[in-house]
């Protein structure tokens, strides 16, 4: 994206900041620098000034501002979605500045104010930074990938798999239904998604903000005694050790089928699931299949085959396996 120096302050041609969901306060490190929005502080004088801001989270934003500041030197931004933050600059060395926030902001209503101060017919949603695991499929495979940046339009991923450009994917974030699109560019394990249909703000806004309320995943220290596998004495188990992804009800969620049976199956979710849930298990080569979870310790799953798989059926995720 072009830009230039003007009065010694960077002007750059894009329409607003990128929002990040990240906690992380490193934010210099994490580029996203070519997107930026016009802003104001207030310096401890009591002075003025022009900035452009590139990235907002929850605990600071970067910045590009009209002449020198110092470390440590405390001010107030206001902030394009219409919030005003106090804090101090962190880092100082860089051309683009780091601003730490006293307190946290609430990132998604400061997302939220920014779309209501947009009149309806030009509203658009700003790229939003976060990293969620994503069940990516194409071409006959499956595989887990990681979101890098999320609009309504599309999606940047970081992959281990390698994709084509105008090559046709579908996509598993945990609680959104499936979203098809196309491959717009793929380099050095990273890649740019257009979604078939826009994601409307409507829908988008509440998963952010069950995401971003949601508890952090738990670590849990490695059992040394881990449960045995419900199916590791049974003769026909396969072990697939494949991403996937169940529905629950209209939402879908990412998982990894570690073993199965023709009458059972072990996965991994994030999600946990309660005993007796109904669920959609997505198999390869079969499609859909209804499960309901009879074992749950922590994120490993054990659910039921509520129609038993066929013996051809088995046949063919034995197939699928050989072709790995």
């Amino acid at each position: 994206m072009p830009k230039s120096f003007f009065g010694g302050i960077m002007t750059v041609a894009a329409r607003s900041a990128i929002f990040s969901l990240s906690d992380d306060l490193d934010l210099a490190a994490t580029g996203g620098h070519a997107h930026a929005a016009p802003a104001r502080f207030t310096g401890g004088d009591g002075g003025a000034r022009d900035c452009f801001v590139h990235r907002i989270a929850a605990g600071g934003a970067t910045l590009t501002v009209s002449g020198p500041v110092g470390a440590n030197e405390r001010a107030t931004i206001d902030l394009p979605c219409g919030l005003s933050a106090e804090g101090a600059f962190a880092a100082v060395e860089q051309e683009v500045l780091t601003f730490r926030f006293d307190q946290p902001i609430d990132i998604v209503g400061a997302l939220a104010r920014c779309l209501a101060a947009q009149t309806a017919e030009r509203r658009q949603m700003p790229r939003i930074e976060l990293r969620q695991r994503v069940c990516l499929r194409h071409s006959g495979q499956v595989d887990f990938a990681w979101t890098r940046n999320l609009s309504p339009t599309g999606v940047g991923l970081e992959t281990r798999t390698t994709l084509d450009v105008g090559e046709r994917v579908e996509l598993t974030l945990d609680g959104l239904r499936p979203l098809t699109g196309e491959v717009r560019w793929a380099e050095h394990g990273h890649a740019g998604i257009a979604f078939d249909e826009e994601l409307g703000w409507q829908m988008l806004m509440p998963w952010l903000r069950k995401i971003k309320s949601a508890p952090p995943a738990k670590h849990r220290a490695a059992d040394p005694f881990p449960p045995p596998s419900a199916l590791g004495a049974v003769k026909d188990a396969l072990r697939l050790d494949i991403a996937t992804h169940v529905r629950a009800g209209a939402k879908w969620w990412n998982a990894r089928i570690h073993v199965l049976s023709n009458a059972l199956v072990e996965f991994e979710s994030a999600t946990e699931f309660t005993p007796l849930s109904s669920l959609w298990l997505s198999l390869p080569e079969i499609g859909g299949w209804p499960i309901r979870v009879i074992e749950c310790h922590g994120e490993r799953h054990v659910a039921e085959f509520r129609l038993p798989l066929r013996p051809h059926e088995m046949a063919r995720l034995t197939e699928a396996l050989a072709r790995r």
